[in-house]
């Protein structure tokens, strides 16, 4: 092996030309990293720039952190490829030499075969040394001739050098006149900041929601701005350009107009362009919105980046209203009836100063409430309540939220108080409602809410999604006034006109709505004017509700005993049946029925009175016989053409046929007619004797009515009246169906005969009873004109003794 020194000349021309390929390798590097950088910003800001122009967006932030992951790591392939390699790669000197022998092929392989000597050779041979030490001194002279700059073709570097100044120049102008660009773009694609464009139009919008046109803002829900919007109510957005600018001193602009796109459910859209409204607002209006929506707007260079989003919520309603219910303890109602009630209309009535815990149970959760009444509003929250009275006062009502903790019901402690009617005592004695001088005292009060009587409540509710109900909720709470007891009594088996020994039979019934106090008679005697009290022999049991006038089951009516009061012939006396309820405020009800007005007569007066009732019963009488005779001859009549029909058979004419039917049925509804009358009759008798024995009569003329009169009247109007209509009904039967009836016409006619026998027989019973009564007529006419002859003989004799005494 031969090692030669490597000449100077040739490690000098090594060595510079080492260093002037790392210097153009940099400068290249440099100037194509400059150049790569220059076009991927101008790239970058026309995609931004047209994609701005197009949608008013920015680029979206995933697409911008893709391209910025693809430039990071080219961008430090570039650099260390073009860059930072070149500087630290060692350039071996063969391949210097190399490059040298293809620029100068004048060194014909000397250059190379120096280098290669340098670190050694073998040489065999004696001429092998002398060759190579000539070759290494030829390519040492050649070296030193050699120039640098003519090894390396510049024209690219220069070229590259030229672009790049030109596309650095294009970017320096730019950029001065616009110093934010390089910003935005730094904002854009390297900080991938969401928002990086400086506009020159901004939109804030808000809901109009009813009620009270409420200006709601759109709040985040999810990253998205939401509004919770009432199903079926019109959805009224206003977009409004706020004041101020993006600067100071710079205004934003407000468009001409803006365009709202509505996106639906299932992806379709309509486009609206809206108008100003006013200087800086734009009003957007979808009616009866049903399904949840998005938002879409573009006003000028505004553009929304995520949607708006519209939720459709319910409106916040009521399911149930409970009252736990305190009755007034005069009503006896809480041990008697169930205090917790369910109402189930929009109504509930409620005796006055009935106390109740309200509780109104929300379909949905809460956050405020309102109650407002004619007289107050109470507004609150889970946390406290207040109420504001119509004079403008307010009262704190500490500790008491109006809405419960969990917001699910509506609660409140009320009372119910009673208003005086026009006309009544409390009105006319100058009376207020309790505390009515102080409106604080009056509808508040120990801590509850205190009510009128019919107050209709009007629930309005603010639920959690900040939905308030427009159509307010009512319950009218209907105050029962405790009304005086109900009295209904009759007279029964009594007249006016009654002897001084009768005892005065009345029926009837007493209600009250809560509980009768007491209940009992009251009279006046002549020109009294005090009444005066006489209990009931049975009397209403403790708070009964209902009381009838009965001393047994056999006798349903009470008794008023007139010997007691040892009245004279010519008196008069007046009944009245008062009943009190337990009511104390403003105290007991009470209620007088009709007053039944008597006149206290003779016995003779009083069977003149009723001899006139029986006249007229044996008019009708007579006029009942009379009918059934009628019938009677009818049916006799009949029989003839019964007969001649029955004989006839199938060729029986028509007209005899008809006339069979028509006396069938003439003679049925005349004969029932005369039933009910002769049952009228029946009880006017025995009106007449109940009021012989009610006035004390003797007994045997109520026996002999009884047993001459009412009891045969009652067997004719029942049985064989009875009897007589089957037989003309089985008459009528066989003529309609054009069957034999000749024997049944005469089983008719003689049940009709059996009929007026019997009535005849009782009617002469009726008359002698009347020649007994006309007897007493006349007696007490004979007795009324003696009465008048020695009342007009006194006159005369005291008119005798004072002329007398005159002369």
């Amino acid at each position: 092996m031969t090692r030669m020194e490597l000449p100077s000349a040739v490690r000098d021309l090594l060595g510079r030309v080492k260093m002037r390929i790392r210097r153009d390798s940099l400068a290249y590097g440099i100037l194509l990293a400059v150049t790569l950088a220059i076009v991927v910003f101008w790239s970058t800001t026309a995609l931004d720039a047209g994609w701005f122009l197009l949608q008013r967006l920015e680029l979206p932030v995933g697409l911008r952190a893709i391209l910025l992951a693809i430039l990071l790591p080219s961008a430090g392939w570039l650099l260390i490829r073009r860059v930072v390699y070149p500087v630290i790669r060692r350039v071996r000197d063969v391949d210097v030499a190399l490059l040298l022998e293809r620029r100068f092929p004048q060194f014909r392989d000397r250059l190379v075969l120096a280098v290669e000597s340098s670190k050694g050779i073998p040489c065999d041979g004696p001429l092998a040394q002398p060759m190579l030490q000539r070759s290494v001194s030829e390519a040492a002279d050649l070296a030193g001739k050699v120039q640098v700059s003519d090894v390396f073709e510049t024209r690219a570097i220069k070229r590259l050098a030229i672009i790049t100044a030109a596309l650095f120049v294009a970017t320096l102008i730019p950029a001065l006149l616009d110093p934010g660009m390089v910003q935005r773009w730094w904002n854009a694609f390297v900080r991938c900041e969401e928002i990086y464009h400086d506009r020159t139009t901004d939109i804030h919008v808000v809901a109009i929601a009813q009620p009270g046109d409420r200006r709601v803002d759109f709040a985040a829900v999810n990253d998205v701005m939401t509004y919770r919007h009432p199903r079926g109510a019109d959805l009224e957005l206003e977009f409004r350009v706020p004041e101020g600018g993006p600067a100071d001193g710079v205004e934003w602009i407000v468009p001409e107009r803006i365009r709202v796109d509505l996106i639906r459910a299932d992806g379709t859209r309509s486009r609206t362009y809206v108008s100003p409204s006013s200087a800086r607002g734009f009003r957007y209006v979808v009616s009866q919105l049903r399904e949840p929506v998005e938002l879409e707007v573009l006003a000028g260079d505004y553009r929304t980046r995520i949607p708006w989003r519209v939720d459709v919520v319910d409106t916040p309603g009521l399911d149930t209203i409970e009252l736990n219910c305190e009755y007034p303890e005069y009503t006896g109602w809480n041990q008697q009836r169930e205090r917790s009630l369910k109402v189930t209309g929009s109504e509930i009535p409620l005796p006055v100063g009935t106390r109740f815990e309200l509780k109104a149970n929300s379909a949905k959760p809460l956050q405020a409430a309102r109650i407002v009444t004619e007289q107050f509003e109470v507004s609150g929250d889970r946390e406290s309540s207040k109420v504001i009275l119509r004079d403008g006062r307010t009262i704190e009502s500490a500790g008491q939220p109006l809405v419960s903790k969990d917001g699910t019901s509506v609660i409140a402690s009320l009372e119910l108080f009673g208003v005086p009617k026009p006309g009544s005592e409390s009105a006319k004695d100058g009376q207020k409602p309790a505390d009515q001088s102080s409106a604080t005292v009056e509808y508040w009060k120990d801590g509850r809410l205190r009510i009128p009587s019919n107050t209709s409540l009007r629930f309005f509710l603010h639920d959690e999604d900040n939905v308030m109900s427009v159509s307010p909720e009512t319950l009218r709470v209907q105050g029962v006034e405790d009304a005086a007891p109900v009295v209904v009594v009759q007279l029964t088996g009594i007249g006016n006109s009654v002897t001084r020994r009768a005892r005065i039979p009345i029926a009837g019934k007493v209600r009250d709505d809560y509980g009768l106090q007491s209940a009992g008679f009251e009279f006046l005697v002549d020109d009294e004017t005090s009444w005066r009290p006489r209990p009931f022999r049975s009397t209403p049991a403790p708070s009964a509700t209902e009381f009838d006038l009965a001393r047994s089951a056999e006798e349903p009516f009470e008794y008023f005993e007139l010997q007691p009061l040892e009245l004279s012939e010519g008196q008069s006396l007046t009944l009245s049946v008062v009943a009190t309820d337990g009511n104390p405020s403003p105290g007991p009800g009470q209620t007088r029925s009709t007053p039944f007005p008597f006149q206290i007569v003779s016995d003779e007066e009083l069977l003149s009175v009723l001899y006139t009732r029986e006249i007229g019963l044996r008019t009708r009488f007579e006029e009942v016989i009379a009918q059934l005779e009628e019938i009677q001859k009818d049916l006799q009549f009949h029989q003839t053409v019964a007969t001649r029909v029955d004989g006839a058979g199938a060729g029986a004419k028509d007209e005899d046929r008809i006339s069979l039917m028509t006396c069938a049925t003439r003679s049925g509804n005349n004969l029932r007619r005369q039933t009910n009358e002769l049952t009228s009759i029946v009880e006017g008798f025995e009106e007449i004797k109940r009021q012989l024995v009610n006035n004390a009569i003797p007994l045997h003329n109520a026996e002999t009515m009884q047993a001459g009169i009412i009891d045969p009247l009652k067997r004719v109007s029942g049985e064989m009246m009875g009897q007589a209509d089957r037989a003309i009904g089985a008459f009528r039967v066989a003529a309609m169906e054009k069957q034999a009836s000749q024997s049944l016409v005469s089983q008719s006619s003689a049940q009709v005969s059996e009929v007026i026998l019997a009535l005849k027989t009782i009617l002469e019973s009726v008359r002698d009873m009347a020649e007994f009564h006309e007897a007493l007529r006349d007696l007490k006419q004979l007795s009324d004109e003696q009465r008048k002859i020695f009342e007009e003989t006194k006159k005369l004799q005291k008119n005798q003794l004072f002329q007398d005494l005159l002369k």
